[in-house]
């Protein structure tokens, strides 16, 4: 339904990108609520400078100022309605209460807490998409998915005392990961887990990802206390601003805390009165923070341990970065179980490198144990998962 009357005296339509478009959509499902409209100039100001929007705490202004020629010739003529327009379709409207002007770089710097172009590729890729007139008014967009995802999760949240919200983008996850999930329903009544979810997809597509880490629950987790959410990146996310955005979108889907590792991005991590201080410490969000250790894998303790509570050196530890990790599987290499685990790093081989093997059936034949009756046809996921179980022998050293 719109705002206004389509037949409007003073109408006009504009362009957004899928990035506006999806980003407008999660606002108007409550994802970042108390954010409920496109901020007029005044409330724009306030919430830049002051940090707060309807008495609560936001880390920037909500607008939209989309580029180009044509979209600044119909904002320059003032009107009442905005139809919105993205690949083609009309995806909703916008009801104007005012179209004031912006100064793109200052609007980079509030959101990514810098203007450098050079350094910064985000920065530059953000200005290309901002014009300088912004909206401000009421808005309606299609949604056929966040405003149900939001309703569905309150629901199963608003049953329980403790619930923890974390966001996790499992590319791949790895046996750290795992460890702090562990932890969290240890302590809490559910666990959210937020998947990022791309707007391009990569080599490490998102069904990918999502499969693998409901395998994981399904298999190593109860369960009916872990509800996987994806959460679409968009541009907003980017920067000094990132986490406080997630704890916001935590709080909003009933989470009363919030998981975040120290090594999070935005987080101004510093020490006071040895006691560790973050960007949260000067916000009040509604939600407890939780900050997690940094966790490693000991070559003395034989196990997956704390940088706190190890009394070791550096030189015995095993940094965890999925980064890292999965530059080793693209090279089409296994990492070692206490990485990661095999039927994870097989998964991933398998979607990476498809019908890699000529004859798989030899190998099989040739490397794995024969139960001496024709077994079913296995692929080469299981490939993977027995060859790691070689690996593991310890018997020939």
């Amino acid at each position: 339904m719109g705002l206004a009357k389509s037949d409007s005296p003073r109408k006009g339509k504009i362009w957004i990108d899928k990035e506006a478009y999806i980003t407008l959509a999660m606002v108007q499902a409550g994802y970042l609520s108390p954010i409920d409209k496109l901020m007029n100039r005044k409330e724009a100001e306030i919430a830049d400078k002051e940090k707060k929007y309807k008495g609560q705490t936001v880390p920037f202004s909500f607008i939209l100022a989309p580029a180009g020629k044509r979209n600044r010739k119909v904002l320059e003529k003032r009107p009442q309605l905005i139809e919105l327009y993205c690949e083609g379709e009309k995806v909703g409207e916008v009801e104007v209460e005012e179209i004031y002007p912006i100064d793109p770089l200052e609007r980079v710097n509030t959101i990514y807490g810098t203007k450098d172009k050079e350094t910064y590729p985000q920065v530059a890729r953000t200005l290309k998409r901002l014009g300088r007139l912004a909206i401000g008014g009421k808005f309606w967009v299609k949604d056929t998915q966040f405003a149900h995802t939001l309703k569905k999760v309150r629901e199963e949240s608003g049953k329980w005392e403790n619930v923890a919200g974390m966001t996790i983008h499992a590319k791949p996850i790895h046996r750290v990961h795992e460890r702090i999930m562990r932890l969290m329903v240890e302590k809490n009544d559910l666990l959210v887990l937020f998947l990022i979810k791309n707007l391009d997809e990569d080599e490490m597509p998102y069904q990918l990802r999502l499969e693998i880490l409901q395998e994981l629950i399904d298999n190593y987790f109860p369960p009916e206390r872990v509800i996987i959410v994806p959460l679409q990146n968009t541009y907003i996310f980017s920067g000094v601003n990132e986490a406080i955005l997630e704890a916001i979108i935590a709080r909003n889907f009933g989470c009363t805390q919030f998981v975040i590792g120290q090594t999070h991005n935005g987080l101004g991590i510093y020490y006071e009165a040895d006691h560790i201080k973050s960007i949260f410490d000067s916000m009040e969000l509604g939600i407890d923070i939780e900050m997690v250790q940094e966790y490693v894998y000991c070559n003395v303790c034989k196990t997956i341990v704390s940088t706190k509570s190890c009394p070791h050196g550096s030189h015995h530890h095993i940094s965890y970065h999925s980064d890292s990790l999965f530059e080793l599987i693209k090279t089409g290499l296994l990492p070692p179980p206490i990485l990661m685990r095999k039927e994870i790093s097989a998964k991933i081989l398998a979607h990476l490198f498809p019908n890699r093997f000529k004859n798989l059936e030899k190998l099989f034949y040739d490397i794995t144990p024969s139960h001496g009756f024709i077994e079913e046809q296995k692929g080469e996921e299981q490939f993977y998962i027995s060859l790691m179980k070689l690996y593991q022998t310890s018997s020939l050293k």
